[in-house]
């Protein structure tokens, strides 16, 4: 496991009202009942990340004394959390991480978590806007995780697909912390409306949080 724990570093920037969990990716084990058929025919990679995604959840339920049931998924992949709890699952490079929260202090979580690496291919002039051409490697891998914890945050209240040209970011991985600013309205946020989040540099990986309260 990685040095203080990427799960224990976010649990200090991001507070109570949430709880973090990390789990290995190494078997498949741990699966309760409709998650199984979820990835009984995925390849053995997938099966191994989704089942340490899911029991990283649970464990997060169990921290806050919620039922530790099985999480669905719903259409767009994303995980269906128990009611009155809302969450964000990643894994990458064998780690899965959770977070998760009440709705009565919550009302968005984002997490992501990517190899701290430069973007592969053309990748980056897919994910960067013009304004974040210039970003550095590490700060361009950055903002990829924060565009996806972004997303993964705002899509449930947005109810829409938005692609990385929706937001810019300002990245500051000596601060362990970044800023991120949507470039035009998204559902009942405007144009120009910041959040500010937790991003990690640790162990070869860079993680991303938003938790909006």
């Amino acid at each position: 496991m990685s040095q203080p724990g990427l799960a224990d570093a976010f649990a200090r920037h991001l507070g109570g009202n949430v709880s973090v969990v990390e789990e290995l990716v190494g078997d498949p084990s741990g699966l309760l009942g409709v998650e199984v058929e979820v990835v009984e025919k995925a390849i053995e990679k997938r099966r191994f990340e989704f089942a340490a995604g899911r029991r990283a959840a649970r464990r997060a339920l169990q921290s806050l004394d919620a039922p530790a049931l099985a999480i669905p998924t719903g259409p767009n992949r994303a995980p269906l959390w128990p009611e009155g709890i809302i969450g964000s699952i990643t894994h990458d490079e064998g780690l899965a991480l959770a977070i998760v929260g009440r709705t009565d202090h919550v009302s968005a979580v984002g997490v992501d978590l990517t190899e701290a690496a430069p973007l592969p291919g053309q990748t980056r002039s897919t994910i960067l806007r013009e304004e974040e051409a210039g970003l550095s490697d590490l700060d361009a891998r950055a903002a990829f995780a924060v565009k996806e914890c972004l997303f993964k945050a705002l899509h449930p209240q947005v109810n829409a697909f938005f692609g990385f040209d929706a937001a810019r970011v300002h990245p500051g991985l000596d601060r362990n912390a970044f800023t991120v600013t949507l470039c035009r309205d998204l559902g009942p946020f405007t144009a120009e409306t910041a959040f500010q989040g937790t991003l990690l540099h640790q162990d070869q990986r860079i993680a991303a949080a938003l938790v909006l309260s």
